[in-house]
């Protein structure tokens, strides 16, 4: 690959990972168009701990992982959590669990409701179908009208005979209680019901399918793109005399210097949620008054920079198994997943004020995704994940020192509804094990009185999912927006964000796919 001048392009994206990757990817196809994309982290592309996507809990807290910790957390009884997020070329889906869920048609809609007429179900579906690639199982007829985008989805727990017992088992147990088995990947019509878990996973290598292995490939092979690694923005540079904040390129530390790049059209940001607010601030976007206290020169007086952070909280219940001809060599691995409601509880739990009240309102949608995973040595895990918490957080500078690590505060079930939504999906869990399709292989489990299960919750049982998003929101400015519906950042001219910071609402399950249609779409608007 030829390098590029580094002393500018036409486009400077911020950030390797998720987003970055996809928008270099689309907006280089233009050959005259020239493409910086600057990453903190290095390319392992070829690390074999990165391909394996079994090693994923290897790599959290490891020297790909940023292994930042939130602030003590009241909802946790005061507990520091772990929050990682991928120091890596291709970001953290070179370091996740791989799993692959689209958003729900509601969900997304409720971006549209929430003043982004132009954000629906209807404009963003074509950009989720545009990044993906699905294997259906060998028995199942493959469709011709399934995409062909650059990530590689496949059912990893339909190809074992015993993987299929354990799932048909599954399957059965939530057919009893009126949950229907759903096929389709992007489930349009209705969210709640049975499906088979999808993941990232190239069908032939076996490996992981990334932002990196998969659009970075791309990337590598066009003369219009650098890739320049272990270079860290500290800031964005905008023109002084320029009254309309017109970004002129970024302050970059790379090689133990500290240099600018020029940017001739955009800065794109892609950093992630916690990152992109943070170079935001240092540059001087944000709260007016927390800016004069770090003495950061203001740019542009937006308060809700950093704000609206969002991310889910769950909880995972180890299930004994029972000993089974059928499973006895089952593989270790996620096995199913079912999207479940509380219909008769949530009525008198929600507060209609919350943005999130009318996504679970609709009978279509579902309130929580409960999860099977096996483990070795005869242990499951039965996972339960509420799809749309109330709780909303915060993640600011504290210093104007770039190395500085940001506060996180994600205030995990501050909002009490949040903690009651999750105790009944908990009870809904247990009283699963003891269904007749699952007791020939789980041992069933006591059930858990509420006041209890609510204490055991903040001391332990509850966890966090890593699921960041929402802290530079597309909203209006008025409703505590930093960006618009074209992804600039208020009160600039060549600005944008492109990653999972632009949720105005979290996505009811991994928010990966969300990231990568969000990329795509960003891509298309910047080109426009």
């Amino acid at each position: 690959m030829v390098a590029l001048d580094l002393s500018s392009a036409d486009y400077v994206i911020v950030g390797g990972g998720t987003a970055g990757l996809v928008v270099a990817c689309r907006l280089s196809e233009d050959p005259t168009t020239q493409v910086i994309i600057l990453e903190s982290g290095q390319d392992h592309s070829n690390d074999p701990q990165v391909q394996n996507h079994q090693a994923w809990s290897t790599l959290t807290g490891s020297e790909l992982d940023w292994r930042l910790e939130t602030t003590p957390q009241p909802g946790f009884n005061n507990r520091k959590i772990e929050y990682p997020l991928g120091k890596i070329v291709g970001g953290s889906s070179a370091i996740n669990g791989s799993a692959f869920l689209p958003p729900s048609p509601a969900g997304i809609n409720t971006w549209a409701k929430l003043g982004n007429p132009n954000w629906t179900w209807e404009s963003l579906a074509p950009y989720i179908k545009k990044s993906y690639t699905l294997h259906p199982p060998d028995d199942q007829h493959r469709p011709h009208s399934l995409p062909t985008g650059p990530i590689q989805v496949t059912y990893p727990a339909l190809v074992d005979h015993q993987d299929k017992t354990l799932v048909r088992a599954w399957n059965d147990a939530f057919a009893d209680q009126g949950y229907e088995y759903i096929s389709d990947l992007l489930a349009e019509k209705q969210t709640v019901g049975t499906r088979p878990y999808t993941a990232a996973i190239d069908p032939v290598s076996g490996h992981r399918s990334s932002a990196d292995s998969q659009y970075g490939s791309i990337l590598r092979g066009r003369a219009n793109v650098t890739i320049v690694t272990g270079a860290t923005v500290r800031r964005i540079v905008f023109d002084s005399a320029d009254q309309t904040a017109t970004a002129t390129g970024v302050e970059v530390q790379w090689s133990e210097q500290i240099r600018e790049i020029k940017a001739r059209k955009e800065i794109i940001l892609a950093a992630g949620a916690i990152h992109t607010p943070k170079i935001l601030e240092l540059s001087g976007i944000g709260d007016e008054a927390r800016l004069r206290d770090l003495q950061i020169p203001l740019v542009i007086n937006n308060p809700s920079v950093g704000e609206n952070l969002q991310n889910h909280v769950m909880s995972v219940l180890p299930v004994p198994m029972k000993p089974h001809s059928e499973i006895q060599d089952i593989t270790p691995g996620i096995k199913a997943l079912s999207f479940v409601r509380l219909d008769s509880d949530l009525q008198t739990l929600l507060d209609p004020a919350q943005p999130t009240s009318s996504i679970l309102q609709s009978p279509s949608e579902a309130s929580a995704c409960l999860f099977l995973t096996t483990l070795p040595g005869n242990i499951a895990l039965l996972g339960v994940l509420p799809g749309y918490p109330s709780s909303r957080g915060n993640t600011h500078i504290h210093s104007s020192d770039p190395d500085a690590t940001p506060a996180i505060d994600p205030r995990f079930l501050e909002n009490e509804v949040d903690l009651q939504i999750l105790v009944r999906h908990v009870q809904q869990a247990q009283k699963m094990t003891a269904t007749a399709a699952l007791e020939p292989f789980l041992h069933a489990l006591p059930e858990s009185d509420s006041a209890t299960l609510a204490k055991e919750l903040r001391e332990s049982m509850a966890l966090p999912t890593y699921h960041s998003c929402g802290t530079a929101a597309m909203l209006p400015r008025e409703a505590g927006g930093v960006v618009g519906q074209d992804l600039k950042v208020y009160g600039t001219e060549n600005v944008r964000v492109v990653d999972a910071s632009v949720f105005p609402v979290i996505s009811h399950a991994n928010p990966m796919a969300t990231v990568y249609a969000v990329a795509e779409r960003a891509s298309d608007i910047i080109k426009s």
